[in-house]
């Protein structure tokens, strides 16, 4: 289909290299099995333990993302039989197809044989990619999304055939269904296609039928979730309000996590690229629009306050361009190697620290004496769940039969909510409640419960809502990590004043992530 004779005339132009396909995929599989290699180690974050729950409530939107990771994490915990290393195998295959899909960038980039094994080995062990392709959240295929994205658009660049639109299309309206940050990639391919293309690519590409086609076919993809949230006015708009109350912290290190998250020798590589990208001349040119996209995307985040990691897919762009310059180093194919052989042990060496900072490495009562959950808090978020399940259920069982059936399990965030759906069947827990994000559509405690184990939920409200207050246990994880929950007190409130249908309002409230 993609194969028509403008697009082969168009591609000749640039030189053809030879792919070293086998070093590539021996790569792409070293990815695969350093993730998998881990994935039993500490366990599940707060999100993946949240998409479980979520799966076993389909819906067609959710407040805080699109509907198809809890789809996804329901489907593979039931092939995989409700295992975290199940869980994890598709975020490491994403980490693969990531490797993989920066690898080709290079390529078409007109990278040499060195340059593309430089990139895979770039996207491998790049610092951020390690640490977000570990867990089945919302960023992994995320960043797959966007990367796939990135290197359509380029075969549409290259070929000159605007029937990769509906390909282009397909993949944004996937993505929107995961993550609505892909939008912002979106744009930003878009900006950077009207300030750099040529004026005969424009009429050709950007006047055709098939970029029609692929919006209709995106938009008709992302209409569910954006159907749910009209017709649930609009809580994605509350959930933007409380991520914008950390613009500013993250502004204030947004630059400095763009270095910490890819690795200073991986930052003077896509810096080197995004340079290359802008100035350089032939290939440069042609995907000119690319860079600016991506270039834009990077400082919008910037701009609008987002976290550091949001933009990391435009990273794996940047990545390959970086590499091309490599043919053109010191002269002499000797000092050309040389070079790339110092870079790749250079990288090597920054990407051994990306893997400790980024995956669970060190054992578990060692994190408490260093610095990673600064770099990285999702190391400490996969402590203590099991624990903290087993500390509820203690408390739970200490309650009075007679007075046990009537209390419900409330809890402060969807983290612990979620940690009680996937550990309290086992510990004879029932099911919790919770007003945090989607879980408060979930609906408030059966009308009858008029007592609660209340966990890590502010004192301040549970005295509002219930006539008796107490505190009967503190959790501490054992290992003395510091995350959200380690020394949550955990309350026993009877006595609920009103009814629940009256009091869960008082009980909603977002949590970023």
């Amino acid at each position: 289909m993609m194969n028509a004779p403008a697009a082969v005339a168009a591609d000749t132009s640039t030189p053809q290299v030879r792919t070293p396909r086998a070093g590539i995929a021996l790569i792409a599989l070293g990815a695969f099995a350093v993730e998998i290699a881990v994935s039993g180690r500490y366990g599940y974050v707060r999100d993946e333990l949240y998409f479980l729950a979520l799966g076993h409530h389909l819906s067609f939107g959710y407040v805080d993302q699109p509907p198809l990771l809890p789809l996804l994490a329901r489907g593979i915990s039931w092939l995989t039989g409700n295992t975290l290393v199940g869980l994890r195998v598709l975020p490491a295959l994403m980490m693969s197809a990531m490797v993989l899909a920066t690898a080709a960038m290079s390529r078409m980039l007109g990278a040499s044989r060195a340059g593309q094994l430089f990139a895979a080995l770039a996207a491998a062990l790049c610092s951020e990619y390690l640490g977000v392709m570990h867990e089945l959240i919302t960023t992994a295929p995320d960043y797959l999304l966007e990367a796939v994205m990135i290197l359509l658009v380029m075969r549409l660049l290259a070929s000159q055939d605007p029937r990769w639109w509906i390909a282009i299309g397909g993949c944004v309206g996937v993505g929107s269904e995961v993550k609505w940050n892909i939008a912002f990639l979106a744009a930003g391919l878009v900006a950077g296609l009207l300030a750099a293309l040529p004026r005969d690519s424009m009429r050709t590409l950007l006047r055709s039928r098939y970029l029609l086609i692929g919006a209709v076919i995106a938009a008709g993809l992302a209409a569910p979730d954006l159907i749910w949230q009209a017709v649930h006015g609009w809580p994605v708009i509350g959930m933007d309000r409380e991520l914008q109350t950390a613009a500013g912290s993250n502004r204030a290190s947004y630059w400095l996590v763009q270095v910490l998250f890819t690795g200073p020798v991986l930052t003077l590589i896509w810096l080197r690229g995004l340079i290359w990208s802008l100035r350089g001349q032939a290939a440069a040119r042609r995907f000119r629009p690319v860079a600016i996209g991506c270039a834009l995307v990077i400082m919008a985040q910037f701009v609008l306050g987002g976290k550091g990691y949001y933009p990391g897919a435009a990273y794996t762009f940047l990545l390959a361009a970086g590499t091309v310059p490599l043919r053109r180093g010191p002269s002499g194919r000797g000092a050309r190697v040389a070079l790339t052989a110092l870079l790749a042990v250079s990288v090597l060496a920054f990407g051994l620290i990306g893997v400790i900072s980024g995956l669970p490495v060190l054992p578990a009562r060692t994190l408490r004496t260093t610095q990673l959950q600064k770099v990285n808090d999702a190391i400490g978020d996969q402590i203590g769940w099991p624990a903290l399940a087993a500390t509820i259920a203690a408390g739970y069982r200490a309650v009075p039969s007679g007075q046990r059936r009537y209390t419900a399990i409330l809890t402060g965030n969807y983290g612990e909510a979620a940690a009680v759906d996937r550990y309290g069947p086992g510990l004879g827990l029932p099911q919790a409640y919770c007003g945090s994000n989607s879980f408060w559509y979930l609906g408030p405690p059966p009308a009858a419960d008029t007592a609660a184990i209340a966990v890590n939920v502010g004192p301040a409200l549970l005295h509002l809502e219930f006539a008796s207050v107490r505190r009967v246990a503190t959790f501490y994880n054992g290992l003395g990590v510091s995350d959200g929950e380690q020394g949550a007190p955990i309350y026993l409130v009877t006595g609920l004043k009103s009814s629940w249908a009256r009091a869960w309002p008082a009980f909603r409230g977002y949590e970023g992530a």
